[in-house]
C-alpha cells in the first residue's frame, strides 16, 4: 500500500499521508480482488487542499484483502499415463516387480511432475527398494504438492525415519498429530512411526483412535495392547485384548507369534482364550 499527501507546494506530509491511509483503509473491504487499483481522493482543510493518492496492491497487502484460497487442481492424466499408473499401483500392491513400477511410475513423473499420488507410490516403491534417499526426496515434494494428504506424511515419516534424519521424522508425525483421518490403516502406521521414534503416548492415541473407527479390525486391538505394554500398563493390554476375544476378532496364534503379546499369553483372564 502506498499512500502519499501532497500539499499545495508539492511537499510530502507524514502526518497527513498517515490520516488519510486510514481514511483509504475504511475503503479497502470494496476493493475487491481486482490486482491493483487507483483512488484519488481530495481533502480539504483549512489551510490548504491536499491530495491524496493511494494506490492498493491488493495482491502485496494482506490487511486490504480477504485471503485467496488458492486450491491444487487434481493432475488429469491420459488414458495412456493412467493405466502406467495403475499397472505401477497393482505391481506394488501385489508384490510383483518393483522395478517395473518403477519404470512405469518414471513414465507418469516425467510427464507429470507434480502428480502427487505418483510421487508418493514412488517413494513407498523407492524405500521397498532400498534407495531411502531417492525416497526422501519424492515423500518430500508428495507433501509440498498436497500438505493436508495423510498418505504423504506417512511415507515422508518412515523416509526420513529410515535415513537417520530423526527430526524431519518427528516434524512429519508432528504434523500427523494435528490432523484428522478416517482411515483407521493410516492412523495404526502413525502409531508404529511414533513407536519408533519412542513418543509412545502418541502412538497410544493414534492406535485408540483406529480402534475407536474400526473395531471391528483384529490390528487395532493388537496394536493398543502393544502399546499399553511398551508403557508399563500390561492390565491394559490385558483387558484390550480380552475386549477382542469376546468379540471374537483375536487368534491365540497370533499373540504366541508376537514377540511383545506373547508375554502375555500366560496371564490369568487371557488363558481360557490361549487354550
Amino acid at each position: 500500500m502506498i499512500l502519499v499527501m501532497l500539499d499545495g507546494t508539492g511537499r510530502y506530509d507524514t502526518a497527513r499521508t498517515c490520516e488519510a491511509m486510514r481514511e483509504v483503509l475504511r475503503y479497502a473491504p470494496g476493493m475487491g480482488h481486482e490486482g491493483i487499483m487507483v483512488r484519488r481522493q481530495r481533502v480539504k482543510t483549512v489551510k490548504a487542499r491536499w491530495v491524496a493518492l493511494g494506490i492498493a496492491m491488493i495482491l502485496a497487502m494482506p490487511v486490504l484483502a480477504q485471503p485467496l484460497k488458492l486450491s491444487r487442481q487434481p493432475v488429469l492424466r491420459s488414458p495412456a499415463l493412467n493405466a502406467q499408473y495403475h499397472r505401477a499401483e497393482a505391481a506394488w500392491e501385489s508384490g510383483g516387480s518393483l522395478l517395473e513400477a518403477k519404470t512405469r511410475l518414471d513414465r507418469v513423473l516425467q510427464a507429470l511432475p507434480d502428480d502427487q499420488a505418483a510421487r508418493r507410490l514412488r517413494a513407498r516403491v523407492l524405500l521397498a527398494l532400498g534407495r531411502v534417499d531417492e525416497a526422501l526426496v519424492d515423500a518430500r515434494r508428495a507433501v509440498e504438492l498436497d500438505p493436508e494428504e495423510g498418505e504423504a506424511y506417512d511415507v515422508l515419516c518412515e523416509a526420513a525415519r529410515r535415513s537417520g534424519d530423526l527430526e524431519l521424522a518427528e516434524r512429519a508425525l508432528d504434523e500427523a498429530t494435528r490432523r484428522t483421518f478416517s482411515d483407521p490403516n493410516l492412523l495404526l502406521r502413525f502409531s508404529w512411526h511414533a513407536v519408533e521414534l519412542e513418543r509412545l503416548d502418541d502412538a497410544a492415541s493414534f492406535a485408540r483412535r483406529a480402534l475407536v473407527q474400526a473395531p471391528d479390525d483384529p490390528a487395532a486391538y493388537y496394536q493398543v495392547a502393544r502399546v499399553a505394554l511398551l508403557q508399563g500398563q500390561p492390565d491394559d493390554a490385558v483387558a484390550v485384548l480380552v475386549r477382542g476375544f469376546h468379540a471374537g476378532l483375536l487368534q491365540p496364534e497370533v499373540l504366541r507369534a508376537d514377540s511383545l503379546l506373547s508375554r502375555l499369553a500366560s496371564a490369568p483372564p487371557l488363558v481360557s482364550w490361549m487354550k
